[in-house]
Order: C-alpha cells, then structure tokens, then sequence
C-alpha cells in the first residue's frame, strides 16, 4: 500500500507538473471502484483550475479554485501515472491535453471520499515522544498496530512502521503498554525519521505490485530498508524472523537480536 512517502512523492510530482492548469475532462474505466466517485466529485473537477496538490497521510487532495477539494485513497495498490494504459484504469482525468490516470488492480481506491479522523502525523509538532507515550501506555494491542492506526498516527504503514520499530530496537508484537518511557522516545524519533528519509528517497519500490511515480520513476528507499522484505538484518546480519499472525493485518517481519 502507497504510505506516506510514496503518496507525498505523487504531490510533489503533480504539483510541479499541474499546478494553475486547467482539468478539461475526467472520465471513469470499466469497471470502476468498488464504490465510485460521487457524482460531486466528478463536477468539481470538470473544468476546474488546480489550485494545489495537497497529502494529509495517505491521502492525495486535489484542490480546485473556486470550488473545494477532491480527496484520493490510493487504496492497496493503486497508481498515478501521466499517460500509461492499463486494464485496470479506473478513473482519468486530463488536465490540459494530458492524461493523468488512477490504476488500481484491487479496485480498493478511492476518488471523492471524505476524509476520515487522523492521527498527528510523524513530522508534526504535536507528535511528540509525550503524545506517543501517552497512546501506548494503557494499550495491550502490538505497539506495531498502534503505530499503524491511522486515527493514531498518519501516514506509516507496513513498509515504514517495521522499519521504524527496527531502527528503535523494539520487537512488533509486543504490547503497547510493556515500552518504557525511553523506548517510546527512541520510537517517536524513529517514525519521524524513516519516512524523512522515505520522501527524500522517493518512496520504496519493493515488490510485486511496485510503486513507481507518476512519470514511472522507481523510489530509492528499497536499497535503505534493514528488515522489511529481507531475509537477513542489514544491521547485524543476522536472519529476519516473521511473526506467526499477522499485525494490524499485514505480515510482519523482525530481527531478534536487535530488536527486544
């Protein structure tokens, strides 16, 4: 799933190439969403002037001069290009004579969907090592699916919550209450940290459903990552271990003799 990283490599993409231009079409594919766009969200950007491309999470707003916004959920696969045909285009729109397409081979996405109550994001000033002790301490489900809770936290998913947890030396199963004080610290830091690192990478370009942005270029974060998708620690060498059950409902992955 795009997380954070990728969805603010997308903006960034489309705010340099879009900005101030006009979108002179949209057009759904066959089949679409499993829920479609409102019928709102498709007049609002029917010539509309693209005012910005904005990102709160995992979420890509699209906002309209005169008119409001349009919020995206990439969902579990989806992509942005500029051109690009496929079987699974769902949603296109054209902003000048570009085609600027949403792919999405599970058809979880959204176009026109209402954002939902986040978390502080990592780079925020109100996620401080305080708020994340304080949304750990009394909870016994894994401090892994806490971090991933949006509603919690915006913007990590499974990529970027397991390599924090790596970087911070801190197992994915345990529960929530059983961090000291010190360890939730040290974690704050390194949710913070990994998706800094993520934007400035591109994103991470991993597996079989790879992300690649807008104009088809693959993220570098990949070639950065210590545990998540390897069978061997890029810390200590040592072989990754994968949890049993799931967490959060994503496979999970850590190393045991780095992370406690």
């Amino acid at each position: 799933m795009p997380e954070l990283p990728e969805v603010e490599t997308v903006r960034r993409v489309l705010e340099e190439r879009y900005s101030g231009k006009i979108i002179t079409a949209v057009a759904l594919g066959k089949p679409t969403f499993y829920r479609a766009p409102p019928l709102a969200a498709i007049k609002l950007l029917t010539g509309g002037t693209i005012a910005a491309f904005k990102r709160r999470g995992k979420y890509l707003i699209v906002a309209v001069e005169g008119r409001g916004e349009v919020i995206f959920h990439l969902g579990m696969s989806g992509r942005i290009t500029v051109g690009g045909e496929s079987p699974h285009v769902r949603f296109q729109m054209w902003i000048g004579t570009e085609a600027v397409r949403f792919h999405d081979s599970r058809r979880f996405g959204r176009v026109g969907c209402a954002m939902p109550d986040l978390g502080p994001e990592p780079m925020d000033p109100g996620f401080t090592p305080g708020y994340l002790w304080k949304i750990l301490r009394k909870r016994t489900a894994p401090v892994k699916a806490l971090i991933m809770d949006q509603k919690l936290i915006a913007g990590l998913g499974n990529i970027y919550a397991t390599e924090a947890l790596h970087a911070a030396r801190i197992r994915p199963g345990r529960a929530g209450k059983s961090l000291s004080r010190a360890e939730a610290g040290r974690l704050a830091e390194a949710c913070r940290d990994i998706l800094i690192r993520g934007v400035e990478a591109g994103g991470a370009t991993l597996d079989d459903e790879a992300f690649l942005d807008p104009l088809g270029r693959p993220g570098r974060m990949q070639m950065g990552v210590m545990v998540y998708g390897r069978k061997t620690c890029g810390t200590c060498g040592g072989a990754v271990i994968g949890t049993r059950r799931s967490i959060g409902g994503r496979a999970s992955a850590y190393c045991p003799s780095c992370q406690k």
